[in-house]
């Protein structure tokens, strides 16, 4: 879990988005789904969540089902994209360098960080990794920082 004082800021941050977007669920249900924690933040640049990779989100061989940990990363960008740009972004482009298998019954890290920002697109990169601190997957992301009106945010 992030410190307290990583959550009281990040909760703090969150809350510029009530205006612009009322129905705005922190942390998104697929966070929850997924029994995803934050477990620190950089502001605006870097941020690290663990997910837990529960049998049920696996392959029939066994192995955490691919689009679940593209998942752990989308939910990792996303809160870090909305916090480093200030406004609502949606996922452009996602992809995915899946490295070895993950196994069941264990948390898994990801970690996320902001590479550039432009005025309209954030792009980032993240790592996964397991318990052992062995690297599972790599990923990038391109998110559109979208408009609203001015006042609202």
């Amino acid at each position: 879990m992030a410190n307290q004082k990583d959550l009281e800021d990040m909760q703090k941050e969150w809350e510029k988005f009530s205006k612009a977007a009322p129905g705005l669920k922190v942390p998104p249900p697929a966070f929850k789904e997924l029994s995803g924690e934050f477990v620190s933040y950089v502001r605006k640049k870097e941020m690290v969540c663990s997910f837990y990779v529960e049998p049920r989100f696996s392959n029939p061989m066994g192995v955490f089902q691919g689009g679940f940990l593209a998942a752990a990363f989308d939910n990792t960008f996303g809160p870090l994209c909305y916090l480093a740009a200030g406004k609502p972004t949606t996922t452009l482009e996602l992809s995915v360098s899946y490295i070895r298998m993950v196994k069941e019954n264990q948390r898994i890290t990801v970690q996320a960080k902001v590479v550039a920002r432009g005025n309209q697109h954030i792009y980032l990169e993240g790592e996964a990794f397991d318990e052992e601190g062995k690297l599972l997957a790599k990923s990038t992301t391109q998110v559109l920082i979208l408009r609203i009106p001015s006042g609202a945010a």
